[in-house]
């Protein structure tokens, strides 16, 4: 009995020990984290990186999550754990939203998905025309319409040239019905909630011959939320017809009603006014339920709910600021005498295009190269750009970077001058030990000499012995130009009158008010304006120097009109680049 009683007190100390290692080794590790989510709290982190950091940080100690590899911890781990964290969070999120999206679907809403119900849709809608004819006769005479609804289109992205619709929705007001037409929909792996194989769904072909005679008529008023996009339009285009009647624009609308909004979208629109017409609680966003992707492969049901709301809420928008502008001065004749046919007006431009004439282009690149070196030459000639110049420069620059290298040029030579000394103590106790005849006496004077020449190397810590970084001006370095406008040329800082948050800026409206102001900057007004030609006009249009063309494979240039674009109310006009390069170069045989 013994020996056994033995062995059992020895297996029991022995799991003893094992348990306090165990417990050793995890309490070191979790002192090991903390130190290393001091040290990595004390780095200089973005305000997102921050708030991920934070995350992690309590995630992690709360035992909720662990580590993502071994060894040393890093930033790119911690903030990865945020990430993650976040990530999750937004998943079950959306999930949450999703389940009560479905669980709360309106009795008046036809998601519909057996062709055979095309007809008795189609029905509904001529009901509907035939209802506010009666109804609401002449209503919408102003702008030219018989009847008005709400459309939407859901697409397979957002490039309005190459993108596709995969269904449309629309809310037939009076007899407040909304419908969804799914058409388009796909299986994608991975996607919760998703489209899935043998689920039923409309077929195209036959939707889209349904709804385009509607839709092409100009008479039946339509209401979309586009804006500049004017999306749905060129998705109609690309299925191929044209919708007609497009004669309200909520965006547009929200534009001209007020120009300081914090912003235009159909949700966040709705959340500030909805109150004003009928509709309260949350609205949910389109990233709020599916992410940053195409609806395409989600299902038909979750994806129509979706899709009747947007087309609900924008009927609802539309008639509150169709009231509201009738009351206000002349807001509703502007609209209807010039807003209302904008978005056909700007489709019809944006897919018409420019012709360009790149011979005439490409002569004007020519004639201006040479000049904008003649340009740079007179910058350079006119400041006085040289050696000493740039020297200045540096100093003025780089002075912390300079006051910093005195300190630590001080701290290297107390450190050779100690090692200096301690070698020549070593010596004088050789040499009082009569050792000279050693090695080691001949290795301590060869390191004295050298130590002497290290230290004599040292340049003195004085300004004039820094290393100078800048060797050369360079026009486009912000630094550079800001101590030629501030400190060589002396001219007021009046950054404030363009941005009251900075200082010394030479952004380009800053530079653009001294051009116009100071006569000292002409030389460099003079190189600005070439660039600007060159840069912003003349190489994208040819694709030279470093910029990818912004002409199309039909060689025009398109352009995506946005009426209200620039902080004066004006138009703006941006060139449309979202094709990759490589799928035109394949489209173009080059």
């Amino acid at each position: 009995m013994t020996p056994k009683l033995t062995l059992n007190i020895k297996t029991d100390r022995g799991a003893t020990e094992r348990l306090a290692d165990a417990v050793k080794k995890k309490k070191a590790a979790t002192e090991t984290a903390e130190e290393a989510f001091k040290r990595i709290g004390s780095l200089k982190l973005s305000d997102k990186e921050r708030e991920l950091f934070e995350i992690a940080k309590h995630t992690y100690f709360s035992g909720k999550i662990g580590r993502l590899s071994e060894g040393k911890w890093n930033k790119a781990e911690v903030i990865e754990i945020g990430r993650r964290i976040v990530e999750g969070r937004e998943k079950e999120l959306r999930q949450q939203r999703i389940r009560e999206t479905l669980a709360s679907k309106p009795s008046n809403y036809f998601i519909l998905t057996s062709d055979n119900e095309l007809p008795k849709f189609i029905a509904r809608v001529r009901e509907e025309v035939a209802f506010q004819r009666k109804e609401w006769a002449n209503r919408f005479a102003r702008l030219g319409a018989e009847s008005m609804t709400a459309g939407d289109f859901e697409g397979t992205g957002i490039d309005a040239y190459i993108d596709l619709s995969i269904g449309f929705s629309i809310w037939l007001p009076l007899l407040n019905e909304g419908y969804y037409l799914p058409y388009g929909h796909v299986v994608v792996d991975g996607i919760e909630y998703g489209f899935k194989n043998g689920d039923p769904q409309l077929t195209r072909s036959k939707v889209l011959a349904a709804i385009a005679p509607y839709l092409s008529h100009p008479t039946h008023g339509k209401t979309f939320h586009m804006g500049s996009a004017r999306y749905d339009l060129h998705i109609a285009l690309n299925d191929g017809y044209r919708i007609r009647g497009c004669v309200w624009d909520t965006l547009d609308a929200m534009h001209l009603m007020n120009e300081h909004e914090d912003a235009y979208g159909l949700k966040p629109l709705t959340q500030k006014y909805g109150k004003a017409f009928g509709v309260t609680g949350t609205v949910y966003t389109f990233e709020d339920l599916f992410g940053n992707r195409s609806p395409a492969p989600f299902d038909t049901e979750l994806v129509g709910i979706y899709a009747i709301n947007d087309v609900k809420y924008g009927w609802k928008l539309f008639e509150w600021q169709f009231e509201v502008m009738q009351k206000t001065n002349n807001l509703f004749a502007c609209y209807c005498d010039v807003d209302s046919g904008l978005p056909e007006t700007d489709v019809f431009m944006e897919r018409c295009g420019f012709i360009i004439d790149l011979e005439r282009v490409s002569q004007l690149e020519a004639e201006f190269e040479p000049k904008i070196e003649e340009a740079k030459d007179n910058v350079f000639s006119t400041y006085k750009i040289d050696a000493k110049f740039i020297r200045k420069m540096d100093r003025t620059i780089n002075a912390k970077k300079i006051q910093k290298w005195i300190t630590d040029q001080k701290k290297r030579i107390t450190k050779a001058l100690e090692r200096v000394a301690a070698k020549q103590a070593k010596i004088a106790e050789i040499e009082l030990n009569n050792k000279t005849h050693t090695k080691m006496y001949e290795q301590e004077k060869e390191l004295l000499a050298k130590y002497e020449r290290e230290l004599n190397e040292l340049p003195e810590p004085k300004i004039e012995n820094a290393p100078q970084e800048i060797t050369e001006f360079s026009m486009t370095n912000g630094n550079h130009l800001a101590y030629l406008i501030y400190d060589h040329l002396g001219i007021k800082d009046k950054t404030y009158l363009v941005d009251r948050s900075k200082k010394r800026s030479t952004a380009a409206p800053v530079l653009e008010m001294y051009y116009a102001d100071e006569p000292s900057l002409e030389p460099l007004a003079t190189v600005a304006e070439y660039e600007k030609l060159l840069s912003t006009y003349i190489r994208p249009l040819l694709g030279s120097g470093d910029a990818n063309s912004v002409m199309e494979i039909d060689g025009r240039l398109h352009s995506n009109f946005k009426a209200g674009g620039t902080a004066t109310g004006r138009y703006s006009s941006s060139s449309y680049n979202a094709r990759p390069i490589d799928i035109l170069r394949r489209w173009s045989g080059d």
